[in-house]
């Protein structure tokens, strides 16, 4: 079982920029922060400093955890196609679905993905900007960018914040024995005992559907994705 390993995030301008302020806007943090690189105190201090500006803000995550061994590409095309363009398909649909719930919410808003390779002519952010944007007529759109982006670089710091929230999320399925990246997955859930979170495993988040996800958890969530029969 793992975490999705591409990230995505949307930024909304701040009020003093002609917006407002939406749970998914981007904060920001002085130094920058990869879960991979997490080895010493001061990549430990560091990152709870992201992790307090994160839950200090108004920014939200949602995450999608899918277990391989229940995946069948049989829901994402035809039983002639390779399996990649079918992965594809099933890696933008979860994006959609986590996506959805915080639509409403967004105005004039940036959205980022990580870099993806178009894949026998499928594009994931063609095809997401054309979900949420197909038809609308408005002058002021939900999201007026889709962007594809290197999360590793430094100016794309909403990515590293993913990266850093996604990687305590794997660690939790996947234990290392680092002790710097088990001090900063304590702390994080830790922290977010007071915004609903009120335990870690995976049984616990397993009891909510992701229609209601926003609903028990405003700030921070974990689908663990199963087919629909």
């Amino acid at each position: 079982m793992r975490a999705i390993p591409r990230q995505m995030g949307a930024r909304v301008p701040a009020p003093d920029r002609g917006g407002k302020e939406s749970a998914t806007c981007e904060p920001r943090c002085d130094q920058k922060a990869h879960f991979a690189d997490i080895k010493s105190p001061r990549d430990v201090e560091v990152a709870k400093e992201w992790i307090d500006v994160f839950l200090g803000s108004q920014s939200v995550f949602r995450s999608v955890v899918v277990d391989w061994s229940i995946y069948r590409g049989s829901f994402f095309g035809n039983p002639f196609e390779p399996e990649a363009p079918k992965k594809r398909r099933a890696y933008k649909k979860w994006l959609e679905m986590l996506l959805q719930p915080e639509f409403a919410r967004l105005s004039d808003a940036s959205f980022y993905l990580d870099r993806l390779l178009i894949c026998y002519g499928y594009d994931v952010l063609s095809e997401l900007q054309d979900r949420f944007t197909r038809g609308y007529l408005g002058q002021r759109p939900r999201i007026r960018e889709f962007q594809a982006v290197r999360s590793w670089k430094d100016a794309h710091q909403c990515l590293q914040l993913c990266d850093l929230l996604v990687g305590c999320v794997y660690q939790k399925l996947v234990s290392s024995t680092n002790p710097a990246k088990l001090a900063v997955t304590d702390y994080l859930y830790d922290s977010l005992k007071p915004f609903g979170v009120k335990d870690r495993a995976v049984s616990y988040w397993k009891q909510y559907a992701d229609a209601v996800m926003s609903k028990h958890f405003p700030r921070f969530s974990e689908w663990y994705w199963r087919p629909k029969k």
